[in-house]
């Protein structure tokens, strides 16, 4: 009887650990999709309506705000010209969140291993290691945040599938990036 209540507890230790650590694994993966370029390889842990309806929703609210800033409130014609460039705007998100495309864009920050490389690097050809901080931000959300000097910009929201499984399913788009 001992031996079976000891097997149980590894076991259910076995199974926390391993759940614990799977956004961790699934990172790893996505970097290594990253590294080799493979977009079947990263579609597999992206959930594309959840990623698309993100960066709509974030691209389409600085949108307004830029239109608000410009053209006031009580503008007729940037309403017009808001609704106009929403429809172009949904699109654009749906051929940028395309396999290939988020490829392209995950590439583009500071996460990436592929990182676009510092001018003041080595002439070598060796890259800085990509600075990035990543943990928890509840029970079934898992945030990987790029570090750009002391401030912390963009982030990259994983969110669990089942008990292991975990998808990329929203970008937070860095402010710096927003603002545009």
């Amino acid at each position: 009887m001992k031996k079976i209540t000891i097997a149980a507890a590894v076991a259910v230790i076995a199974v926390a650990v391993t759940a614990y650590a799977s956004p961790y694994y699934t990172l790893h993966q996505i970097k290594t999709a990253l590294a080799e370029r493979n977009a079947d390889a990263l579609a597999a842990h992206v959930d594309f309506p959840a990623l698309r309806a993100s960066v709509k929703t974030q691209l389409e609210a600085s949108m307004a705000r830029s239109i608000e800033a410009t053209a006031g409130s009580g503008n007729p014609l940037a309403a017009l010209g808001q609704s106009i460039a929403s429809a172009m705007l949904g699109k654009m998100v749906d051929t940028m969140v395309s396999p290939a495309g988020v490829v392209a864009l995950v590439n583009k920050s500071a996460v990436s291993p592929q990182a676009e490389p510092n001018p003041d690097a080595p002439a070598d050809g060796a890259r800085k290691k990509a600075d990035y901080s990543a943990g928890y931000a509840g029970l079934n959300t898992f945030i990987v945040r790029a570090k750009d000097g002391n401030a912390q910009e963009g982030a990259l929201v994983l969110l669990r599938h089942g008990v292991w499984g975990w998808k990329l399913s929203s970008i937070e788009i860095a402010s710096a990036m927003a603002a545009r």
